[in-house]
């Protein structure tokens, strides 16, 4: 069945009105909306998506609404989901720009900042703890983790340059162990 333009733009406008504090905070609107509810994806494609927006250009929220856009209807699935996900915060700019001036020194907006500040770290929690699971969960996925933990802790060096290292590492240790598409 295809699923329309409109349907695509409507799940991740929803996704975009509900979308506070960046890029880690998607994944569990994304699963719930995405994997569990409508089935346009599953839960591995989700993990990957989200993994490949952090290694390309962008915002990531962004990036895997194109990904999931793409793989649902194509390219113009790609820009209608790009575009769902955007609008809502474009509006919410447009609206907080003209009401800022007056509310900065409120101490309710600053109590509610700090309310949703803790709602993010949470939200941020539990995504990593989702990924921990499913991507750290054999002998060598630990080694890689702390491996590229300490590089980014002890290495002046740039985290892309970790990143393309670690897929290099990877694929030359599943090309050698004889596992394909691992």
């Amino acid at each position: 069945m295809k699923i329309s333009l409109l349907e695509i733009f409507k799940v991740f406008f929803i996704i975009g009105l509900q979308l506070l504090g960046g890029g880690y905070v998607i994944v569990p609107l994304l699963k719930k909306y995405l994997v569990e509810e409508r089935h346009w994806l599953n839960e591995e494609e989700l993990t990957d998506f989200f993994a490949l927006s952090q290694c390309i250009p962008g915002i990531i929220a962004g990036n895997i609404a194109v990904c999931a856009g793409h793989k649902v209807r194509g390219i113009l699935g790609a820009i209608t989901a790009l575009l769902g996900i955007i609008v809502p915060c474009f509006l919410a700019i447009l609206i907080i720009v003209q009401l800022i001036s007056g509310f900065t020194d409120n101490q309710t907006v600053q109590n509610a900042f700090k309310g949703i500040r803790i709602s993010v770290v949470v939200l941020i929690f539990i995504t990593i703890k989702e990924l921990w699971s499913k991507s750290v969960n054999s002998v060598f996925s630990y080694f890689l983790f702390f491996a590229i933990f300490a590089a980014l802790c002890l290495l002046p060096i740039s985290p892309v340059f970790i990143i393309i290292s670690a897929g290099l590492i990877s694929l030359i240790y599943f090309r050698l162990k004889g596992v394909k598409n691992a």
